[in-house]
């Protein structure tokens, strides 16, 4: 028995990966899919360029132009730029000194085989991006003294050692406040990039074990991390999170990775996998490849999937995760003690990282030092701020039980879930489905690639308010949502009282 689980490529994609065969599994490619990590570190790439002037009330000193090349390189897990010529000739990330007033061009050879560009913090100045082969330049007037970070701005290299430093003048002073963001970058490609909680594939409702077919496709997404905030996001399928998958236990689960992304490689680990990186080298793909794995699921319960491909952090923090459920031999309740259906909702809490704080109108950049601080702007219910209220919120009718798949993709923060004015019923504490759930328990603590699965039944009315429980990221970076419950109210049970 085969099963189809979400597709998201074509028809006439699926059959061109047919017509040319899929790649098979054996020592050459399995060799050469731990290669590429270990030799490019992170593929980067996709971070979209923009240029903003030094800030207006600087004190602008006339200066003569000055001119730096740098070489994009890379060796094992590192990345770093090279000096091109004159004093920095040979040198690692050179430091580069200019007089105050003098116009700066940095020129980035890109010797390396993924994308790369340059960013000048404090003159909020970024290159486009430029191909392997390619040069790229950016151009300032260096109007401020002080001494500043040059970086590669794709998403993860900076943390792979593409950083050095620009001296202004004596390198002293300089701004102490970021420039403000360039415009919020439009058009969008999604008008709303978080899953719909009600997204929950039905109960497999089967005795026997089957082979079933999952498919993930990595795509770049730009969309709205708040009201009129961009962000380029790393997906699955287009949506943060990605796609839920739901098998029994020792079914086969063949995965069809496909990668959209222009700029870099992607992969998936399944953490419901029993196997080497949980398929994240099988999975190794380049833009427009195909990478592809099968696994048994041995163990029952709930498992993140996450992207693998260095720099993991990065990855992961950008979009890529999700979850599959593996149900037991005798499957989960599908029905109530009153013979109803259980409402079951779909939320993954993750961490995004950017230059500017959570309110910030204009196009939000991601920003590596923060996520090496562990010190995310935004903290979120399926990918944005405050995903899971309005028209997204969670809906049930009093009396109704209710059952929420939650994880945590991270990469980095414990979550502690909690439903204010509830308590949970049941809780398959860590995802798991072997042993007999917990009960009457108020907040649960769910690491990063971790889940949880919890039970209520709601018997008032109210807008209940789905939060992480350490209340600064639920209130102050967004990880906040509505269990909103209709019906008649019970002054027995809850009696506002004169």
């Amino acid at each position: 028995m085969a099963i189809e689980a979400e597709n998201p490529v074509t028809r006439e994609e699926v059959r061109r990966r047919t017509m040319s065969g899929t790649r098979p599994l054996g020592k050459s490619t399995l060799a050469l899919a731990i290669a590429v990590p270990l030799i490019l570190g992170l593929i980067g790439g996709g971070v979209w360029g923009y240029m903003v002037h030094a800030p207006t009330n600087a004190a602008v000193v006339t200066g003569q132009p000055v001119s730096f090349a740098l070489k994009a390189a890379s060796s094992g897990m590192s990345m770093y730029f090279v000096g091109i010529g004159g004093s920095i000739d040979g040198q690692q990330n050179p430091t580069l000194s200019v007089n105050q007033g003098d116009i700066v061009t940095i020129t980035v050879q890109n010797a390396d085989t993924t994308t790369h560009n340059v960013y000048v913090d404090g003159y909020d100045v970024q290159s486009p991006n430029a191909a392997p082969g390619a040069s790229t330049s950016l151009h300032f007037t260096a109007s401020n003294q002080g001494t500043y970070a040059y970086y590669c701005a794709v998403p993860g290299h900076r943390s792979m050692g593409m950083e050095g430093k620009i001296v202004v003048g004596a390198g002293q002073s300089g701004p102490t406040t970021l420039p403000p963001p360039g415009p919020e970058k439009l058009p969008l490609d999604t008008p709303f990039i978080g899953r719909d909680p009600n997204d929950v594939p039905p109960p497999t409702n089967r005795t026997t074990s089957a082979t079933v077919h999952v498919w993930l496709d990595a795509q770049v997404v730009n969309a709205e991390v708040e009201d009129r905030t961009s962000f380029q996001y790393w997906t699955y399928n287009g949506t943060v999170p990605g796609p839920m998958f739901r098998v029994r236990v020792n079914d086969t689960v063949v995965v069809h990775f496909h990668n959209s992304d222009p700029a870099m490689a992607h992969s998936v680990d399944f953490h419901a996998a029993t196997g080497p990186g949980g398929g994240m080298a099988a999975s190794m793909s380049n833009p427009g490849e195909w990478g592809n794995f099968s696994f048994k699921a041995l163990i029952p319960g709930l498992f993140v999937y996450h992207c693998g491909t260095p720099n993991v952090p990065t990855h992961v923090s950008m979009g890529m995760y999700g979850m599959i459920l593996v149900e037991p031999e005798q499957g989960l309740p599908y029905f109530d003690n009153q013979g109803k259906p259980i409402k079951e909702f779909y939320v993954v809490q993750g961490e995004l990282y950017t230059k500017w704080a959570a309110g910030t109108k204009g196009n939000q950049l991601f920003d590596g030092t923060r996520l090496l601080d562990e010190n995310p702007t935004y903290v979120v219910f399926n990918g944005r701020w405050q995903a899971l209220t309005g028209n997204h919120s969670l809906l049930a009718k009093v009396n109704d039980t209710v059952r929420i798949y939650f994880g945590v993709g991270g990469p980095n923060l414990i979550s502690s879930f909690h439903i204010i004015g509830e308590i949970f019923d049941k809780v398959y504490f860590l995802g798991d489905l072997t042993d007999p759930p917990l009960s009457g328990i108020q907040t649960v603590p769910v690491n990063p690639g971790s889940g949880t699965i919890v039970e209520l039944t709601v018997q008032v009315p109210a807008n209940y308010v789905l939060v992480d429980h350490s209340l600064t990221r639920a209130l102050d970076k967004g990880a906040l949502g509505l269990l909103n419950v209709t019906g008649p109210s019970d002054p027995v049970l809850f009696n506002p009282l004169p």
